[in-house]
């Protein structure tokens, strides 16, 4: 019978005989992957704990390094307080603002802001044209009454020469009338003599008559001689009145030149009010007027008138002025050292002292005010010189607690750190810490210091805080391992 085209064919007799399973050849091969599944099962078990290693790291336990004096509140099993520290501000302690005493016109300012002043340098001055003119017409008086009163000393002294001259001729009238009397009783005892002899007709007349006139000669010198001194008495005494007189009028003059003179001193102590000096040595802060303004005291000034014109602070009385809370102001006492950080100059700390606790207190934010005041260098200087340290800069003081190391104040020494004795690994240069910090280990090589019981202090080589491996250091192999520490 003829097939179908589209029918599939049957096999033939020799093909089926082809297809017929050989089992004997089953029996001799047998399959590999049985034995790859277990070695590779074997290496797995070998290998896990070397990736459980790596991924969840070595377990280890860790303990804090502490510092020395944190050590020595351990052992005195006294709680360690935080440091106490506290945020304020630059302040100068010695601070003027400088006004006038009354209402004035400002004529010159002679400084600027960040300017530095000398004590008594004059810094502004107040129009002063009205005392100047008053103070010139006093010393034109007082030049006046000056002159006067030398005029009247001179005529005075020159009266008191007229009355010894005077006194002096008084004296030589006296003689000459001594002498003319003399002269005067031997003309007049002659003049008898000679009339008996001219009676006796033993001289003549004439001669007689002769010694008559001597005799009214002498009397005549007498009384020139008398009338004379009686001038010379008169001369003494009107000299003696004219240097009375001007004794007195020295007198009255003397006491109008002392009146003119304090009249003059009121004025030119006055005068030094217009001139505004630097109260001490300082930098100028603030300028608050300027040249032409009205500047008045506050009390007087009003709306258009200046009540300051500068303020000057000492630099060298800067000081750092911090709020405490009135819960922890019996941890600050005057004396007390403390380290200042000025918030524009992060990296850098100063030393200071608690100068004083100012006697009031903020009721609203329960705080005291505490002065801090900068140590000065060896040489007597501010330790902030050349710095650009200004009041009303922010600050933060952390004070000292009494028992700190010298140099504590700017971090110059470090506080020592102990750690406890599992911690520390090897001996000698061959010492080191492990340390864990985000999850690895990293070696520290330390030197070694004393030890005091279960603690070892640390020289050098890690820093209070550092969390240290105290158990499994010996799993840790290379630095930056990653470690596991159970939570606690």
């Amino acid at each position: 019978m003829a097939q179908d085209s589209g029918s599939t064919p049957m096999p033939a007799a020799n093909d089926l005989a082809a297809l017929k399973i050989d089992r004997a050849g089953k029996r001799r091969r047998l399959p590999l992957w049985p034995f790859l599944f277990v070695a590779a099962l074997a290496a797995v078990v070998v290998a896990y704990p070397a990736i459980q290693k790596n991924m969840e790291g070595v377990e280890v336990a860790t303990a804090p390094a502490i510092s020395v004096l944190a050590l020595k509140q351990l052992a005195a099993s006294t709680p360690r307080e935080a440091d106490l520290t506290a945020a304020g501000y630059i302040v100068a302690d010695r601070q003027a603002v400088l006004a006038a005493t009354f209402v004035g016109r400002l004529s010159k300012l002679n400084v600027k802001e960040a300017e530095d002043v000398k004590k008594d340098q004059i810094v502004a001055e107040v129009e002063h044209f009205a005392i100047d003119a008053q103070i010139a017409e006093l010393e034109a008086d007082s030049a006046e009454q000056k002159a006067e009163i030398e005029r009247l000393r001179k005529s005075h002294a020159q009266a008191l020469a007229e009355v010894d001259s005077a006194k002096s001729a008084l004296a030589t009238f006296d003689a000459e009338t001594d002498e003319m009397k003399i002269m005067w009783a031997d003309a007049k005892r002659r003049l008898e003599r000679d009339r008996k002899l001219a009676e006796a007709n033993a001289l003549g007349f004439s001669e007689a008559d002769d010694r008559e006139t001597e005799v009214k000669m002498a009397e005549a010198k007498l009384e020139t001689i008398k009338r004379r001194r009686t001038e010379s008495e008169q001369t003494i005494e009107v000299r003696v009145r004219q240097a009375e007189v001007a004794q007195s009028a020295i007198a009255v003059a003397e006491a109008h030149l002392a009146t003119t003179e304090a009249r003059l001193g009121v004025l030119e102590s006055q005068r030094i009010e217009y001139f505004i000096h630097a109260p001490f040595d300082g930098v100028v802060t603030e300028k608050a007027a300027e040249q032409g303004e009205i500047i008045a005291p506050v009390s007087v000034g009003g709306q258009m008138a200046r009540g300051s014109i500068v303020t000057v602070a000492d630099w060298d009385s800067l000081q750092a002025e911090v709020d405490v809370a009135e819960t922890y102001i019996a941890r600050v006492r005057p004396g007390q050292r403390a380290a200042i950080t000025v918030d524009a100059m992060p990296g850098k700390v100063f030393a200071g002292k608690a100068q004083r606790i100012l006697p009031r207190a903020d009721r609203a934010k329960a705080t005291l005010q505490v002065r801090v005041e900068f140590l000065k260098d060896k040489d007597g200087k501010s330790v902030f010189a050349g710095e650009r340290i200004l009041p009303d800069m922010g600050i933060r003081v952390k004070f000292l607690p009494d028992d700190a190391p010298a140099g504590a104040e700017t971090g110059a020494v470090k506080p020592k750190t102990c750690v406890p004795k599992e911690a520390l690994q090897g001996d000698g240069a061959a010492a080191c810490v492990w340390i864990v910090k985000d999850k690895k280990a990293l070696k520290r090589a330390v030197t070694p210091g004393e030890r005091a019981g279960d603690w070892v202090e640390i020289a050098k080589g890690i820093e209070p805080g550092d969390q240290v491996v105290v158990k499994g250091a010996e799993k840790l192999s290379q630095d930056g391992e990653k470690v596991k520490v159970p939570e606690r």
